[in-house]
């Protein structure tokens, strides 16, 4: 399974230490001036999602072609693969069955816009468009899927699974599946940062996934192994979150060995509690691991 790491402006460029990087880029998390060409160096491939999320949690509601408008600034001639998600509808902040139904509606809208839209416009041709499944039940994202299909989708991504991960992993799977049975394993998972779901998905076959698991992993002091995958901490009181979070996680009072470009220049950097230089090396030391562990969990 591929997976892309979410990233924003503070956040390491991790192509830059790892040529085969795939990124996910959300337009809130960057500047509105900002432009893939302004990084010095390009990943293997990318994706730029409609933002959804944020923009819900901010409580702004961006026009369907605004949101392509912005996702082509962002894009501006560069020539790497990149996925377009149209702009999609988060099932969040409420259970109202009628609300959610007009939820999946209106994502379908949405996505019915952008697919006649490029059909008279076009896209630059490095552009690909991803159709997001948004329901509520295993029976709406089956039936979205198929709709999306249907208008002439062939690369999908499944959002609304984040706050699941936690509270309902079984649902989450059966809805995951509900979208590989209808559109088979061309299948993008929007923003699931559990490892043990991560490699779940990879053993039933989906094609990809994102989170900011790495950056998020670092700021807190963590550090993850792969082959087994394990995780630990840096050993500093700093990190309090780990105490209430992570109490199993184990100290680590010296560096394991370890080929990540990190560690294979001065792997004692990692265990630097403090300083945004650290973290980021220590996010670039987790993109490593997270990515080794879910290519030997694919099938």
């Amino acid at each position: 399974m591929d997976y892309y790491v979410a990233w924003t402006h503070s956040d390491p460029i991790f192509q830059q230490y790892l040529p085969d990087a795939k990124v996910l880029v959300s337009p809130p998390n960057v500047s509105l001036s900002w432009q893939i060409r302004q990084w010095p160096s390009l990943p293997k491939a990318l994706i730029v999602d409609s933002g959804a999320y944020q923009y819900y949690r901010e409580g702004r509601r961006p026009l369907p072609q605004e949101l392509l408008a912005r996702q082509l600034r962002v894009l501006g001639n560069c020539t790497v693969v990149c996925g377009f998600c149209h702009l999609d509808v988060p099932m969040l902040g409420t259970r109202n069955v009628a609300v959610l139904d007009r939820r999946v509606s209106e994502n379908l809208e949405h996505a019915r816009w952008l697919a006649h839209h490029i059909g008279v416009e076009g896209l630059p041709a490095n552009v690909e468009l991803l159709g997001v499944i948004q329901g509520y039940s295993v029976e709406t994202v089956f039936y979205t899927a198929q709709s999306l299909a249907d208008m002439g989708y062939t690369r999908f991504a499944l959002g609304s699974l984040a706050k699941m991960s936690s509270s309902n992993k079984s649902e989450l799977l059966r809805r995951v599946e509900a979208a590989l049975e209808a559109v088979g394993p061309t299948v993008h998972i929007l923003g699931v940062s559990s490892v043990t779901l991560l490699r779940r998905l990879a053993q039933i076959g989906v094609q990809s996934a994102d989170s900011g698991a790495p950056v998020h992993e670092a700021w807190r002091g963590g550090l993850y192994y792969s082959q087994p995958f394990r995780r630990y901490k840096v050993p500093s009181p700093h990190f309090s979150e780990w105490i209430r979070s992570y109490g199993f996680a184990e100290i680590l009072p010296a560096p394991l060995p370890c080929d990540c470009p990190v560690c294979l220049h001065d792997s004692q950097r990692l265990l630097e509690p403090q300083g945004k230089e650290y973290v980021n090396l220590r996010a670039v030391h987790n993109y490593y691991h997270l990515v080794r562990e879910l290519q030997v969990a694919a099938p």
